[in-house]
């Protein structure tokens, strides 16, 4: 609103203009000093003591007070902050070095077997209609557990057959599974030939086994020493080779995939192919762990066939389980064995 106001009554004299502008403004707890007497001449204000005391009021009532308990709290408060802050930075740096280190200690299996039978007190291979030895063939994961070359992995990856439905009525008929073929490669090296009388398999019936390799200067992966229910709803990661060949092949430079696809003439030589050409490395997968049951871990990190056998890493950069399933059609629901179960089988091999 502006008035003009004019002192002399006399057109063009000096004017006065006041702009009034009206703010509702509420401070609480903060008094007023009293309106102004009306009148264009006539101010009256509060003497100067009440003045300083509605001013000292204000102040007061505005200052910022920090009691000891509260100190207290704001200690808590940033301690609480700084331990969450370091407990995610190990969480990072483990799971680096999962994947810059210990993904070395992650190997491919490869396995053939075949199915013999007992003629004239010996046993002779099955043969196809085309008069060859019958020929499984498969690939897996597993992970290196000690410096002695222990290698971790599923009991369906070192024992096929072992509660392979195909394989089963097979079995039933008398029939015996005898490996032809049984190496594991880590990034970086050749293939290495297993010998299946080192195969160890888990007593408690959990899918779960181990063999010993000749290998060294790769990092064993640490093994958990935790309770994975404490890690619900945390992030896992997995590393193995799900898919097999064809998704090393996918990784690898068009040149280094047609190059060793071009000298392969099977399964094995295009292994070896790869690994000459630093074509062999685990694929990591993220997800959470959802839940923890008495025997399984369950977690939504995707996960296919070949990817059976290799290692879950918890938040921390530690195993805590081994990749060994998954729901047909429904990748949010895949499972892992425990690592606690594979103490017991580690425990045989230092006593054996």
């Amino acid at each position: 609103m502006v008035k003009t106001h004019d002192r002399t009554g006399v057109p063009g004299a000096g004017r006065i203009v006041s702009c009034v502008l009206t703010i509702g403004v509420s401070l609480s707890g903060c008094a007023y000093p009293r309106e102004a007497a009306s009148g264009a001449n006539s101010v009256t204000v509060a003497d100067g003591d009440e003045l300083r005391a509605l001013l000292e009021e204000c102040r007061r009532q505005h200052a910022s007070h920090v009691s000891p308990e509260s100190l207290a709290g704001l200690k808590r408060d940033a301690g609480d902050a700084r331990r969450f802050a370091e407990q995610q930075r190990r969480h990072r740096e483990g799971m680096q070095r999962a994947m810059d280190t210990y993904n070395r200690g992650v190997c491919l299996i490869h396995g053939a077997f075949t199915m013999k039978e007992e003629r004239d007190g010996r046993l002779q291979p099955v043969e196809d209609a085309d008069g060859e030895p019958l020929d499984f063939e498969y690939l897996g994961s597993g992970f290196l557990v000690s410096d002695r070359g222990w290698v971790l992995t599923n009991r369906h990856v070192a024992e096929p057959w072992w509660n392979n439905d195909a394989i089963a009525p097979l079995i039933a008929r008398g029939l015996v599974p005898k490996f032809t073929r049984l190496t594991a490669t880590f990034p970086g090296r050749t293939p290495t030939d297993v010998d299946p009388g080192t195969v160890r398999t888990s007593h408690d019936g959990v899918d779960l086994a181990v063999f010993v390799v000749t290998i060294d200067a790769v990092h064993a992966l640490p093994l958990s020493e935790g309770n994975a229910r404490d890690l619900r709803g945390q992030g896992v990661m997995l590393l193995g080779y799900p898919t097999g060949l064809s998704a090393l092949l996918a990784r690898a430079e068009p040149e280094v995939a047609e190059e060793a696809i071009t000298a392969a003439m099977d399964t094995a030589s295009l292994i070896r192919e790869l690994s000459a050409r630093n074509g062999i490395a685990p694929l990591a997968t993220h997800g959470t762990l959802n839940d923890v049951t008495d025997g399984k871990l369950i977690y939504d990190a995707v996960t296919t066939s070949g990817g059976s056998g290799g290692p879950v890493f918890g938040p921390d950069g530690t195993v805590i389980g081994v990749n060994f399933a998954m729901m047909r059609g429904f990748q949010g629901s895949n499972f892992g064995v425990p690592i606690r179960f594979a103490r017991p089988l580690l425990d045989r091999l230092t006593e054996e």
